[in-house]
């Protein structure tokens, strides 16, 4: 058995590989190789249209097989609709590193994978740093609260004394009827000093008469 290089042209409809590569897998069993190596080569759109398909997807396959069977894997690509172009050589010549190299595809895919690794790697550490902080946080003992002094509020601008008011005018009683002045009596003659003093000396002289009489 010989080592062979092939490079198939596949419908690029399929998104997964693997479902892709099925008619590659199926023509190389039954013409009886043994498969090494299958990778996706690239995906493009092609020149012109092949089997009515505008875009198509490259597979790059290593695989060991009788020289005899060759002529019948073609014949059987051909017949595949699935397949729309095919290209055999041999690959005696080819060692291990250059089966086993990268292809365009593979290693876009090792950069997408690696990207999204960073990106989840880079997530967790900040979801890591977030963590500690919080639980910090929420374990350190919440200090009281100091309440705000009143706020003092302004005297208020003293108020004019209002105007006195005035007392209401007392209103004057009515005018009373003036009764009739009832006369007074008549003043009783006054005696006279002289009168009065010729009554004294009367009496002195009486009192001096009684006075003598006794004696």
């Amino acid at each position: 058995m010989k080592t062979y290089e092939a490079m198939f042209l596949l419908d690029a409809g399929e998104s997964d590989f693997e479902s892709a590569s099925v008619p590659v897998r199926e023509v190389l069993e039954r013409a009886g190789a043994e498969i090494l190596t299958m990778k996706p080569w690239d995906e493009r759109r092609l020149a012109y249209k092949i089997k009515g398909r505008k875009r198509g997807l490259y597979v790059l396959a290593y695989f060991k097989a009788d020289p005899a069977r060759i002529d019948d894997l073609q014949h059987d690509i051909q017949l595949n609709d699935r397949l729309l172009r095919a290209m055999i050589l041999s690959a005696d010549h080819a060692g291990d590193e250059r089966i086993d190299a990268d292809t365009p595809a593979t290693l876009a895919e090792a950069r997408r994978v690696a990207t999204e690794a960073e990106r989840a790697a880079k997530k967790e550490a900040e979801s890591t740093e977030q963590t500690p902080q919080e639980t910090a946080s929420d374990e350190s003992p919440e200090t009281p609260v100091t309440p705000e002094p009143p706020e003092t509020t302004e005297p208020s601008e003293t108020t004019e004394p209002s105007e006195t008011t005035e007392p209401p005018e007392t209103t004057e009683p009515p005018e009373t009827t003036e009764t009739p002045a009832t006369p007074e009596p008549p003043d009783e003659p006054k005696e006279t000093s002289e009168e009065q003093s010729s009554e004294e000396q009367s009496s002195e002289e009486l009192d001096t008469t009684d006075k003598d009489s006794l004696t």
